[in-house]
């Protein structure tokens, strides 16, 4: 499952790639100065459609990482998690074009929980499959990790479910309210990211990064229940 793993790797990045180019192409440039206020929405969802994209990118892979090899489950939610991005343009030209807005807000909406859901499942089952195969095995630290990846999951679906509620209610300036969230979310796999980096820098691998997270884990629940 390497071979497969770095294979699809390199088409990730090329699919990724070419979305981002149908995003940019899918901006039309206005013949008089009454068009701009449209432009400017269009550039305003061409960055929101970015900053998500980029989000989807570096969480997988972050995931990705965590192994060299992939799980034929977690391969089929990976193309299945690609499929649904590449719906990302004609989902954002929909927010721009069509008149009613809240089925736009609705797609768009949609193919970000779904691509998020499905990341998610692949961050917990390659993460999991990377504890396991820790050689000092820690029962209680792991069911810890586990039940802390389980919370970050289901904490990313509350707040892309109530997004995209509060932007159906608010569908006017729906498109808007969601230029926040992605960009919080972008802000926090940075942090996120810069620490694993400098982890990684330190010599350390994945599976001691993982052995630090859980005894953190286990430290802090032993001095809550005291």
């Amino acid at each position: 499952m390497k071979l497969l793993k770095d294979r699809f790797d390199t088409l990730s990045d090329a699919i990724i790639a070419i979305v981002m180019t149908i995003l940019v192409l899918e901006i039309s440039i206005p013949s008089s100065m009454k068009g701009l206020p449209h432009l400017f929405e269009q550039v305003a969802l061409f960055l929101l459609s970015f900053i998500i994209i980029i989000n989807f990118w570096y969480r997988r892979f972050q995931a990705m990482r965590a192994t060299d090899k992939t799980t034929f489950r977690t391969f089929l939610m990976d193309v299945i998690a690609h499929a649904i991005l590449a719906l990302f343009p004609l989902a954002t030209k929909m927010l721009v074009e069509f008149d009613v807005r809240w089925v736009g807000i609705l797609f768009f909406g949609g193919i970000n929980l779904l691509t998020s859901v499905l990341v998610n499942c692949m961050t917990y089952e390659l993460a999991m499959k990377a504890v396991k195969n820790l050689s000092d095995k820690d029962e209680e630290a792991i069911q810890m990790f586990n039940d802390w990846l389980n919370r970050r999951a289901i904490g990313s679906l509350v707040a892309d479910i109530v997004l995209l509620a509060i932007s159906l209610c608010f569908n006017t300036i729906g498109v808007y309210i969601y230029i926040l969230m992605p960009l919080l979310e972008f802000i926090s796999n940075f942090r996120h990211g810069r620490a694993m980096e400098t982890a990684y820098q330190e010599g350390q691998s994945f599976q001691e990064i993982l052995k630090q997270r859980m005894s953190a884990d286990k430290n802090h629940s032993a001095s809550s229940s005291n």
